[in-house]
């Protein structure tokens, strides 16, 4: 009976011990529940270039086109079928297939046996070239020739005369063909000339072939020889929240990382109108024309390229720190605080340059002291509380960041 009384009285202690083991005053639960104390984030002060920049995306395009000539293939400028026995515009060679380069007076494709070529100028071809004619299509038919190997010697420039006459019969023999002359109508007889379904003003030489309109045996028809003029060009999407930023003449990199293109461009037209047809990135933009540096590959075509604009950058290495590291006084001053290695804040007013890449240029004023290697507090919610205002003091904890 002793002995149960005993361990009765035993396990009793034991339970209240463990009870007020489990019991906790309301002063220890708010001890244990407490969150520690500010951390107070700060990063160094350095020197460098700070460059702002804009990334957008573009897809490289066809350069310009140019189709042509009229389908006559009577080789004197007429209609095909205007008479009897006229030659069906057939084609009866292709000279220069798709996908090739094209050169000043080099025969592109045949038809009805006779020649189809290119000479640079800006004014399309719209009548025969024969003696006694001038205009600009002249100059561009005489700078041709002349550019090929076979100059005009005395003619005024313009006019079709005696010396365009004899360098189309040079141009003409030397391509195996005999030289055509109208042998109708009111310039009949007047000697050599150039056909207007023979030639193909184009406003830059070389160019490329992009199609021919016909196969060798067809009848050609609509758009003989389409001509790619220049090299391949990108057409940029500049973000709409960036495209404020960009200008024409900006210098800007082109890459693409499936065929390792790495090139420089330029900014050579912007629109002002956003768009969202086609978008790339799936969100608003405003559509640009960049100039790559260098020609680009035709396998580029249809591909998409990354693009990277420098808006703006400092004129050398400047002062720099984080952009959360600037803030704003009510009076619209800028300023940072640094922090020395025994905690001690000092603010120090600042004007602040050119940000980009989550920097900004910083220069100190009123005789404050700045340099690489200071560290500064990047957000005064972690910087200490109940500090003075004024230039010198420790930060306020304002919180309102003057950049970005």
């Amino acid at each position: 009976m002793t002995l149960g009384i005993a361990v009765l009285a035993l396990a009793a202690a034991a339970g209240g011990l463990v009870a007020s083991a489990a019991i906790k005053s309301p002063a220890q639960v708010a001890a244990e529940t407490k969150s520690p104390g500010a951390t107070l984030l700060t990063a160094p002060v350095q020197r460098g270039v700070v460059s702002q920049t804009v990334l957008a995306q573009g897809v490289a395009a066809e350069p310009s086109e140019i189709s042509g000539p009229p389908v006559f293939g009577t080789g004197g400028g007429t209609p095909a079928g205007s008479g009897a026995g006229a030659p069906q515009p057939i084609v009866t060679r292709i000279f220069l297939p798709a996908g090739s380069t094209v050169r000043v007076a080099q025969p592109v494709v045949e038809v009805a046996g006779r020649p189809v070529f290119a000479l640079p100028g800006s004014v399309p071809a719209y009548r025969n070239l024969a003696p006694g004619e001038s205009g600009t299509d002249v100059t561009q038919l005489q700078d041709g020739l002349g550019a090929a190997g076979y100059p005009v010697g005395s003619d005024t420039r313009g006019t079709f005369g005696k010396g365009t006459e004899a360098a189309v019969a040079s141009f003409y023999a030397a391509i195996g063909y005999s030289t055509p002359e109208v042998t109708t109508g009111p310039k009949a007889d007047r000697g050599p000339m150039v056909p207007l379904d023979e030639i193909l003003f184009v406003p830059r030489l070389p160019a490329h072939v992009v199609k021919i309109g016909a196969r060798v045996g067809e009848l050609a028809s609509g758009s003989l020889v389409t001509l790619a003029v220049g090299n391949p060009v990108i057409d940029g999407q500049i973000p709409a929240s960036s495209a404020g930023l960009v200008r024409v003449g900006m210098e800007l990199s082109i890459t693409n990382d499936l065929t390792g293109l790495s090139d420089t461009g330029t900014v050579v037209s912007i629109s002002h109108l956003t768009s969202t047809s086609g978008s790339i990135s799936g969100g608003p933009y405003v559509r640009a024309r960049i100039r790559p540096s260098r020609p680009l590959q035709v396998s580029l075509i249809g591909q998409d390229v990354q693009i990277t604009i420098t808006t703006a950058h400092s004129d050398g290495p400047v002062l720099t720190v984080p952009e959360a590291a600037v803030f704003a006084e009510p009076n619209g001053s800028t300023y940072v605080t640094t922090v020395s290695a025994t905690s001690a804040q000092v603010r120090v007013r600042v004007r602040v340059g050119v940000t980009g890449n989550g920097l900004v240029q910083v220069t100190p004023l009123g005789g404050g002291l700045l340099s690489a290697g200071n560290r500064v507090v990047t957000g005064e919610n972690y910087a200490r509380s109940g500090a003075g205002n004024g230039p010198g003091t420790p930060s306020s904890g304002s919180g309102q960041s003057g950049v970005g």
